[in-house]
C-alpha cells in the first residue's frame, strides 16, 4: 500500500485512480466501496440525461482536473458526481465557482469522463482554448514573514485562492487595467478594476475568502500577514510571456477588514507621442525642445494623468546610439532597452537628490527624473539643465503656469526658472470613444452651457456601449495638453517676478492653445465626449482660457454700480498743550 501511495503521488493522481488505471480493482467496485465507506450516494451516469445548463456551471478545465461533473441542483445545493469524493480541493473549487454548497455523490471514473466528453467533445481543440491568454510565473513565497512563513499555511496551498489570485491578474492584464481594488464589506468582497482611468465592478467573492486572498497577496509581496492593523507596501514581480511586469501592493486597514490595491506597472506597450494625442502643432514644439542640447522639460498634472508615459515617449524619440540616457525613478514603470534606469531606494539612502548627484558623474546627455518633490532635487535639476544636460521631469501642479508657482514654493528663484526651463507641458487623460459603438448624439443644454458652445458649433459623438468596451462607450485614453514654451519675452517677465495673471494675459495675446481649447478640438474630431472633458478638467479652467472661450460667459450677471457714499469731512485735532514745568 505504501508503494502504491508513492506512485500515485508521483503521478499526481489519487490512490483510487491508480488502482483503477492499473486495473488492480474494477472501477465499479471502487465506486461502491467509497460510497459505503463514506456513506455517500452512488450514481450511475450512463442512463442519465444531464442538463447542459447545470453542467456548464463549471468550466471544462475544472471538470477534467478533478474528474467530476454536476448532476442537478437541489434547492441551493449542487449535486456533484465525483470519481474521488475525498478530493477536498475539488469541493472548494466547485463551491467557489458555482457559488453554492456541494452535495457529493460517487460515480465510476469512466462514466464521469464520458459525460465530460459528451458536453466538451473537442478535447484537443479546447485544451488550447482554455489556456490563459496571458501566462506568467509568480515568485515563490520565500520572502513572507509572520504566520505565512509556514509552507503548510492554507493561504499558500488552497487551490481556489491561488486560482482566484492568478485569474485576477490575468483579467487585469487582458482588460488593460492599471489597478486592482480588493474592498471588503460586511457580507461580500468587492473587486474592481480601474480601466481607462475609471473604476469598473469586476466581481464579488464570498466574505470567507477575504482573509485567504489578502494573505496570498501578502505572501507574494513578502509582507507580514500577521500585521493587520498597520498599512503595508510591497512589490510582486511576475514574468509575462513577452515582458516582465511589476505589481505595487498597498494594504490599508479599514473597519471591514484590510483593503488592498495592486498597481500594474509595465502591463502595456509604450505609445508614441502621436498615439497619446499630441497634435501636429504641439509635436513641433515638443520636438524643438527635445533637440536642444540642454534645458529642462517639465510635465505636470495630477496623479494618473499619464505624465510618466509622456516622458518615456519623449525619451524613445530622443534615444540614439551616440546619446547616454540615465533615469532615476520611483518606481521604474517601463523597461526601455538601451537606457540605464535607477530605482529609488529610500531604505538604503538612495533618494532622488543623492541619485541625481551620482548620475551627473556618469557623463549623461539626457537625464530623466521621476519627480521633483523637494528643494534639493529642484536645485540639482536646474543646475544640471544649465550645465549642458537635457533634463526631463514631472511636477505636481494644476496647469502649466501653476508649475512656475510650484517651483517658487520649492524656493527656486525666478531667475533660475527663466534660465533653466525650456518647456512646460500640462496634461490630462480623457477616455476615447469606442470606435465599435460610436454614434451621434446631442449633449444636455447644461453641459453645452458650461463649455460655452452650442449644438451648431460642432457635431457630437459618444459610445452607445457594446461588448468590446464593456458597455461603457469608451475604449482607451487620449491626452489633452497645454504647452508653455518659455520664449525670451516670457523669461523677461519671469525675471521681474511677473505673476500668473500677467503671464496668462501675455500667452493669450500670443495666441497660445490652452487645455480646454485642445479638449474641444478633440471633441470636434470625435475622439472624446464633452462629458469626459468636464470630468477630467477642473471647472476653474475657464480662468485660463482666452476671453472668447471662457466658460459660462453667456449667463454672467451684470455688475452692479456701487452706491456713492457721502464724503466725510475730517476735523484736525488740536494738539495737546505742552506740560508745564
Amino acid at each position: 500500500m505504501g508503494h502504491s501511495l508513492r506512485v500515485a503521488k508521483a503521478r499526481n493522481i489519487s490512490l483510487w485512480e491508480l488502482l483503477v488505471l492499473d486495473r488492480l480493482i474494477p472501477e465499479d467496485a471502487v465506486a461502491e466501496g467509497l460510497s459505503k465507506w463514506l456513506n455517500l450516494p452512488s450514481i450511475r451516469l450512463t442512463p442519465l440525461s444531464l442538463d447542459p445548463d447545470v453542467v456548464r456551471l463549471l468550466p471544462e478545465r475544472v471538470l477534467r482536473r478533478h474528474t467530476c461533473v454536476p448532476v442537478r441542483i437541489a434547492g441551493r445545493t449542487l449535486v456533484l458526481a465525483m470519481a474521488d469524493p475525498l478530493n477536498h480541493d475539488a469541493i472548494k473549487d466547485v463551491e467557489f465557482l458555482a457559488n453554492r454548497p456541494v452535495q457529493r455523490a460517487v460515480a465510476p471514473r469512466t462514466e464521469v469522463l464520458e459525460q465530460i466528453e459528451k458536453f466538451y467533445p473537442a478535447c484537443a481543440e479546447t485544451a488550447e482554448a482554455i489556456e490563459p491568454e496571458y501566462a506568467f510565473d509568480l515568485p515563490a513565497a520565500a520572502g513572507a514573514t509572520g504566520a505565512a512563513a509556514g509552507s503548510h499555511d492554507p493561504v499558500t496551498t488552497d487551490r481556489p485562492i491561488i486560482d482566484l489570485c492568478n485569474q485576477l491578474i490575468r483579467d487585469a492584464i487582458a482588460m488593460r487595467a492599471s489597478d486592482i481594488h480588493i474592498e471588503p464589506t460586511s457580507k461580500r468582497v468587492r473587486i474592481r478594476l480601474r480601466v481607462d482611468g475609471a473604476l469598473r465592478d469586476h466581481e464579488d467573492v464570498p466574505r470567507w475568502m477575504h482573509a485567504a486572498l489578502v494573505g496570498r497577496i501578502k505572501v507574494l509581496a513578502g509582507l507580514d500577514i500577521a500585521q493587520q492593523r498597520l498599512p503595508q507596501d510591497g512589490r510582486i514581480q511576475i514574468e509575462d510571456t513577452e515582458r516582465r511586469l511589476e505589481l505595487r501592493v498597498s494594504t490599508l486597514p479599514t473597519h471591514a477588514g484590510e483593503r488592498v490595491v495592486l498597481r500594474l506597472l509595465g502591463s502595456s506597450e509604450l505609445p508614441t507621442l502621436e498615439e497619446i494625442g499630441v497634435s501636429p502643432s504641439q509635436l513641433a514644439v515638443l520636438e524643438d525642445a527635445l533637440t536642444q542640447p540642454q534645458g529642462l522639460i517639465v510635465v505636470t498634472g495630477p496623479t494618473g494623468a499619464g505624465k510618466s508615459t509622456t516622458l518615456y515617449s519623449m525619451l524613445a524619440r530622443r534615444q540614439a546610439p551616440d546619446i547616454n540616457i540615465l533615469t532615476i525613478e520611483d518606481p521604474v514603470e517601463y523597461n526601455l532597452p538601451g537606457i540605464n534606469q535607477v530605482q529609488v531606494d529610500k531604505k538604503s539612502g538612495l533618494t532622488f537628490a543623492s541619485g541625481l548627484r551620482s548620475i551627473l558623474r556618469q557623463d549623461p546627455d539626457v537625464i530623466l527624473i521621476g519627480e521633483v518633490r523637494d528643494h534639493e532635487t529642484a536645485e540639482i535639476s536646474m543646475h544640471a539643465a544649465l550645465t549642458g544636460h537635457l533634463v526631463l521631469s514631472t511636477v505636481h501642479a494644476n496647469s502649466a503656469l501653476a508649475t512656475i508657482e510650484r517651483f517658487r514654493d520649492l524656493d527656486v528663484t525666478s531667475l533660475s526658472i527663466a534660465a533653466a526651463v525650456n518647456l512646460i507641458v500640462a496634461q490630462r487623460l480623457a477616455r476615447r470613444i469606442c470606435p465599435n459603438c460610436r454614434v451621434s448624439y446631442h449633449p444636455s443644454a447644461d453641459t453645452l452651457r458650461r463649455l460655452s458652445v452650442t449644438a451648431r458649433d460642432m457635431e457630437f459623438s459618444h459610445g452607445a456601449g457594446c461588448s468590446s468596451c464593456g458597455d461603457t462607450g469608451y475604449a482607451g485614453r487620449i491626452g489633452i495638453f497645454e504647452l508653455l514654451r518659455l520664449t525670451p519675452s516670457i523669461k523677461k517677465m519671469l525675471t521681474r517676478h511677473a505673476g500668473e495673471d500677467e503671464l496668462r494675459a501675455a500667452l493669450e495675446a500670443d495666441g497660445a492653445t490652452f487645455m480646454m481649447q485642445d479638449a474641444l478640438a478633440k471633441v470636434r474630431d470625435g475622439l472624446t465626449t464633452v462629458e469626459e472633458v468636464l470630468r477630467v478638467i477642473r471647472s476653474e479652467t475657464d480662468e485660463r482660457l482666452p476671453s472668447s472661450h471662457r466658460l459660462g460667459t453667456s449667463r454672467r450677471t451684470p455688475r452692479k454700480t456701487p452706491r456713492k457714499m457721502p464724503r466725510k469731512t475730517t476735523r484736525q485735532k488740536t494738539p495737546p498743550p505742552a506740560p508745564s514745568c
